[in-house]
């Protein structure tokens, strides 16, 4: 079962850092010192925060989060916190993907933009259930239709029509470590420190 990251009346995410673990494999000549990279797919996100100065009632709900997913056996959606929407002026909803996309693409026909709607360079857009991260900026014609470049590549197809998240787009994680704890100091104040990785 796959639950979503709780939403938090005082959200701090504080020190966020947040990664994308490329899959590759480097093979070094003992010889000359030559290197040849073999890029192969599962590339994946992750990330760590801390949650600090928690509120009662924003620690209480978090932790009860944190011991429902009985550590690395659950598996939960999480956004970027930092950037949960695109900062270009595309349309939040209702967009979809004009035409079919497939496996490993990282490029992408869009519908339902907005005229002359962007996307910039480090936008999160979802895609099929996959978090994707816009690395070119993107216009969309007068009729809202957009190309837009993404990494990671497509770990499947998509069919034309599939919808678009540009609101909050979240992926799968589960935590990096099976133990579950926090702090709690002085004035009742509580910190939650987290590490997820994506899984799919």
């Amino acid at each position: 079962m796959t639950i979503a990251f709780p939403t938090l009346s005082r959200a701090d995410a504080g020190n966020l850092a947040w990664y994308l673990q490329s899959n590759t494999q480097t093979f070094e000549s003992p010889l000359d010192k030559t290197v040849q990279t073999l890029e192969l797919p599962g590339a994946r996100w992750g990330w760590s925060c801390t949650f600090g100065n928690l509120l009662e009632s924003d620690a209480a709900l978090l932790q009860a989060f944190l011991v429902r997913l009985r550590g690395r056996a659950g598996r939960f959606t999480a956004h970027n916190w930092a950037r949960p929407r695109p900062r270009g002026t595309c349309t939040l909803y209702s967009v979809t993907v004009a035409v079919d996309a497939a496996l490993g693409d990282t490029n992408a026909s869009l519908a339902g933009c907005g005229a002359s709607g962007t996307l910039l360079a480090g936008d999160f857009i979802g895609i099929n259930g996959e978090l994707k991260m816009v690395v070119a900026a993107a216009v969309a014609d007068g009729s809202g239709a957009m190309s837009v470049t993404f990494e990671p590549p497509l770990r499947a197809g998509v069919a034309a029509g599939a919808a678009v998240t540009l609101d909050k787009p979240t992926a799968v994680f589960m935590l990096d470590e099976d133990r579950t704890s926090w702090t709690t100091g002085a004035g009742v104040f509580t910190d939650v420190a987290l590490a997820a990785t994506e899984v799919f």
